[in-house]
């Protein structure tokens, strides 16, 4: 398990002013879950209703997409951050 921070998604600092937690995790979908459960206002902020991912997730400045997805292992010291989708006209 690596120790990872989980940066929170703008817009879902927590009550006390947190923007970030920090979680134990093999995987990103295990960081996030955790993430989650420490502050379940976020989950609106990554997934749709149906389940399907909403926001972009980032490990070191790089798009999971690109590092093996939901089941990209983690490790020590990095960086999650979640980002949701930005729209308007």
């Amino acid at each position: 398990m690596a120790r990872v921070s989980v940066k929170l998604p703008a817009g879902a600092v927590s009550a006390g002013g947190r923007t970030e937690v920090e979680v134990e995790a093999a995987t990103v979908q295990e960081a996030i879950d955790k993430a989650i459960a420490l502050e379940p206002s976020i989950r609106l902020r990554v997934y749709r209703d149906d389940g399907r991912m909403y926001a972009g997730v980032f490990v070191g400045g790089r798009n999971i997409k690109l590092a093996g997805g939901l089941e990209a292992e983690l490790k020590d010291g990095d960086v999650l951050r979640i980002v949701p989708p930005i729209s308007g006209g």
